[in-house]
C-alpha cells in the first residue's frame, strides 16, 4: 500500500470500486482537476465530492457540530451516502468498501467522481468503462460488478434525505 500512497501523493489518477459505482479520484492538484473536468465533459462550476479519511476528519474539516454516531447511522441505513454540510463546499463521503482503507491510510481528502461521462449512466462494471476515461487513469482497480446505484444525499443543511 505504501507504493500506491506515494503514487497518489504525486497526483496519480485512480479508478476504483466504491460501495455503489466505480469512481475516479486523486489528491487535489489544479492540473488534475482541470483534466478530469475535460475528460468527463463536466461543467467547471460543479464541485467534485471528497472521500474523507474518517468521520472525525470529516467533522473537523467541515467544522460541524454533527457527531460521528449520527453520521455513521446514515451510512448504516443506506447503500451509499454523500453528506452535504454546506451548499458552497464539496460533498463528503465515507465509503463502505475496502478502498476506504486506502483513503484512511492516505490521510488526506481524496477527490472523487463517478467514472462516466457527465449525463451518462454510472459505471457498475469495469468492462463498461469508457476508454476516454480509462486511458487517462494511472491505476485501474477491478472490484467486480457493483451495486450500480448512486449514493443517497444526506442534506444536513435542510435535514433531508435525497435519493437519486
Amino acid at each position: 500500500m505504501d507504493f500506491y500512497i506515494s503514487e497518489a501523493k504525486t497526483g496519480k489518477i485512480f479508478i476504483y470500486p466504491t460501495d455503489t459505482i466505480y469512481g475516479i479520484g486523486w489528491i487535489f492538484r489544479d492540473d488534475v482537476v482541470n483534466k478530469i473536468y475535460e475528460i468527463k465533459n463536466r461543467p467547471p462550476q460543479k464541485l467534485f465530492p471528497i472521500i474523507m479519511p474518517s468521520f472525525q476528519y470529516m467533522i473537523d474539516f467541515y467544522q460541524t457540530n454533527k457527531i460521528e454516531e449520527e453520521l455513521k447511522n446514515y451510512l448504516n441505513q443506506y447503500h451509499g451516502v454523500m453528506y452535504i454540510f454546506d451548499y458552497n463546499k464539496p460533498w463528503a463521503r465515507i465509503i463502505k468498501h475496502p478502498f476506504q482503507a486506502f483513503v484512511t491510510e492516505l490521510w488526506v481528502p481524496f477527490i472523487t467522481t463517478s467514472c462516466n461521462i457527465s449525463g451518462q449512466a454510472p459505471i457498475a462494471e469495469i468492462t463498461k468503462l469508457p476508454t476516454e476515461i480509462s486511458d487517462q487513469a494511472d491505476y485501474v482497480i477491478d472490484g467486480g460488478v457493483l451495486a450500480g446505484k448512486p449514493s443517497v444525499l444526506i442534506d444536513l443543511v435542510e435535514n433531508k434525505v435525497i435519493e437519486r
